[in-house]
């Protein structure tokens, strides 16, 4: 079956195979938030502080910070599925270990484990988007699985909080951490409706190397930079906001299920950015508008430790959370369209090594923050990187490939 073949075919079958990508992405992105929030709780239940909260949040990425490109490079050769499968074995079994863990050591093992199982999943799940659709229809596409992790995560907080809030003034947050593991297991399903995509040819290795880029190849692609840096100062806000904002919760008298509802607001407000996307880029220019999302959640992120109160928090939650939205899906964008096909996955695997390497320098470089500094300095230096993120996206960015941004991207 030839690449065009291949795509049309698979623009007949997308509405069964691609649904069921969807309704995958939303349980096992329920199932990491959740979790990672879980943890978080588990880390400072099992006598950890901040300092300690920011390690176990860099463990998450660190190992696949190490593997993210090659496996790009392996699924660039036809192995998506594969990769996929082995994704959802390692979402499941961390998450039992993580439920089970007695102490600060397994925990880590399991969070480190479950963020190998997160890259794998994102790495396959976005690589069949731009080896399945014409580029005109790719926008739409990652915007809609995007829409699939942001309702994970609406589902997934919630669902955690109200478990783990049933005891009162105690959390019980093993229970719950054992109710994310049972919502893991339910993507198994779903991953069986996925293999109904049309089957793609294996490239043998010495034929794949002929056309493969160094990662400093495609990094000196003009746009890929800025790009991968939005992509990178955006995440790494998530994640602080994930792990610190139960300790802001702490601080100043918010109870589980409070902090759980202000998590749950940046998530539905990333829901509506992301449906809206399309609408957006035919009224602003691509790279105004995502230096504005990066400036946007830049000063939300600045503001949280200012006014700590519920109501002001769940504004802030609202700002950032729309900002958030638009980031991830225009930067899957930007980068696919940048790369030749033969270097697609490998491309959106160096934008993912781009998030990981960011998810553990900055909250490293935040749990010093936090362990010599007020908890707020580690919103302030995220938001930072934000501002600069929205600067390198105005000054330095270059839109996707084509005629014009609004053209490409509605």
């Amino acid at each position: 079956m030839t690449a065009s073949a291949e795509r049309a075919h698979s623009g007949r079958r997308g509405p069964g195979w691609f649904t069921a990508l969807i309704v995958y992405t939303l349980i096992v992105h329920a199932a990491y938030n959740g979790l990672r929030v879980l943890i978080s709780y588990r880390t400072l239940e099992l006598g950890g502080g901040a300092g300690v909260l920011g390690l176990v949040t860099a463990t998450y990425s660190l190992a696949p910070l190490l593997a993210a490109i090659p496996i790009g490079r392996w699924v660039d050769r036809g192995y998506a599925m594969p990769v996929m499968w082995i994704g959802t074995v390692l979402t499941i079994l961390p998450a039992a270990g993580a439920a089970w863990s007695p102490g600060v050591a397994v925990l880590l093992a399991a969070n480190m484990a479950l963020g190998m199982g997160q890259v794998l999943t994102t790495v396959s799940g976005q690589a069949l988007i731009p080896q399945s659709f014409a580029q005109s229809d790719l926008n739409r596409r990652f915007g809609t699985l995007t829409v699939g992790v942001s309702a994970g995560q609406a589902v997934g907080v919630p669902v955690a909080g109200l478990i783990a809030g049933t005891g009162g003034a105690d959390a019980h947050v093993q229970p719950a951490m054992w109710a994310m593991a049972g919502i893991a297991a339910l993507a198994v399903p779903a991953m069986v409706g996925i293999t109904r995509r049309p089957a793609v040819r294996h490239v043998p290795r010495a034929e794949a190397r002929s056309s493969v880029r160094s990662p400093l190849a495609i990094l000196g692609t003009r746009g890929m930079k800025p790009a991968i840096f939005a992509s990178m100062a955006t995440l790494a806000a998530v994640d602080i906001m994930t792990a610190y904002l139960p300790l802001i919760g702490q601080r100043y008298g918010l109870g589980v299920q409070a902090v759980a509802a202000l998590l749950t607001l940046r998530t539905l407000a990333s829901i509506v950015s992301r449906l809206s996307i399309g609408r957006l880029t035919r009224l602003v220019p691509f790279t105004r508008l995502l230096a504005l999302a990066s400036l946007t959640g830049g000063i939300a992120l600045l503001l949280i430790p200012v006014q700590p109160r519920f109501w002001v928090l769940a504004i802030l939650m609202v700002a950032a959370g729309f900002a958030f939205g638009l980031t991830q899906p225009m930067t899957m964008t930007w980068v696919s369209t940048l790369a030749d096909p033969a270097n697609r996955a490998a491309v959106l695997s160096i934008r993912l090594a781009g998030n990981r390497l960011s998810q553990v320098v900055i909250p490293t470089a935040a749990a010093g923050v936090a362990a010599f500094g007020p908890t707020g300095a580690v919103f302030l230096l995220s938001g930072a990187l934000l501002l600069t993120a929205a600067g390198s996206t105005a000054l330095r960015g270059a839109p996707p490939t084509g005629s014009s941004p609004r053209e490409r991207l509605d």
